[in-house]
């Protein structure tokens, strides 16, 4: 899961309506587009919008609703061992991404967990 801050976040338990800001998904699907130019997109009958790219690490998918939200996924195969271009999205966005198969969070401008 994908979110921007509004505050420093600690651990999961600080994720909240209160703790993030939602995100603009026109605004989202521009700046991966820029910083991701191989990122396919398609845009689903609910006008949400759904990506993908094949990375040098593993595959990714990019779900993200039709409407402002606090959050959205990119999603990888559960056998990869690295997602590299995770922090280099949290950086660039400056999102934070919660990795559940790793249970950590990865903060923007380090990329490392909280």
């Amino acid at each position: 899961m994908m979110m921007r801050p509004k505050v420093k976040i600690s651990s999961a338990a600080d994720l909240s309506e209160d703790t993030l800001e939602k995100q603009d998904p026109s605004v989202l699907v521009e700046a991966l587009a820029a910083l991701l130019p191989d990122l396919a997109w398609r845009k689903e009958s609910d006008g949400a919008w759904f990506g993908s790219l094949d990375g040098e690490d593993t595959w990714y998918e990019f779900r993200i609703g039709a409407e402002p939200d606090y959050v959205w996924s990119i999603y990888t195969s559960h056998r990869t061992a690295t997602r590299n271009l995770i922090p280099v999205i949290c950086n660039a966005l400056g999102v934070l991404a919660f990795d559940g198969q790793a249970n950590r969070l990865i903060q923007p401008d380090l990329g490392n967990p909280a």
